[in-house]
C-alpha cells in the first residue's frame, strides 16, 4: 500500500471560515460547524479515520474545508484507479479496526496500513474489478430490499 498511498496534512490556514470535516459532519450525524483555522481540504478528498474505534473507514469531502484532528489526508497514487485501492482498503477494514495501536485512544496501524499488499493489475482490469464488484453490492442491496 505505501507505493500506492500515503497519508498526510492539510496545509494549516488561519483566518478564513471553513467547514469542520469531523466525523459526525461527514456521517450525516450533525449539522454543519465552522472553524477560522484548520488544515485544508479541498472538496472531493478522501480523509481516512486514523484516531478512534472506526480506524481505516475513508470519507470523500463534499465541499472545502478543514480536516477533523482524528483524519488523515488520503492521496492515492494518480496511476491508480482510486476506486480501486478504496475497494482494497475496504476489504481490510475489520483488520484495520482491530489492529490498533495505543492505549488511551486506539489509533490507526499504520505500519500494517503501508504493508497491506495490493495486486496491480493493468488499469483497465482495476475499472473492470471495481464495476463487478459495484454490479455484486447492487444486487445484494436488490435482495436486502426485497427481504
Amino acid at each position: 500500500m505505501q507505493m500506492l498511498c500515503y497519508l498526510t496534512d492539510g496545509e494549516k490556514q488561519n483566518g478564513i471560515e471553513r467547514i469542520n470535516h469531523d466525523v459526525k459532519y461527514l456521517r450525516g450525524e450533525r449539522d454543519v460547524k465552522t472553524l477560522t483555522s484548520g488544515k485544508y481540504v479541498a472538496a472531493n478528498s478522501l480523509l481516512i479515520l486514523v484516531d478512534g474505534e472506526n480506524s481505516g473507514e475513508v470519507f470523500r469531502t463534499p465541499i472545502d474545508g478543514y480536516q477533523g484532528s482524528t483524519f488523515k489526508q488520503l492521496l492515492i497514487n494518480e496511476n491508480m484507479n482510486e476506486e480501486y485501492v478504496l475497494q482494497v482498503i475496504n476489504l481490510h477494514r475489520k483488520v484495520l479496526r482491530e489492529s490498533k495501536v495505543g492505549s488511551a485512544i486506539p489509533h490507526l496501524n499504520k505500519k500494517l496500513f503501508k504493508a497491506i499488499e495490493v495486486p496491480i493489475p493493468p488499469y483497465n482490469e482495476q475499472q473492470r474489478i471495481v464495476e463487478a464488484i459495484n454490479k455484486a453490492f447492487m444486487s445484494l442491496n436488490l435482495i436486502m430490499e426485497s427481504l
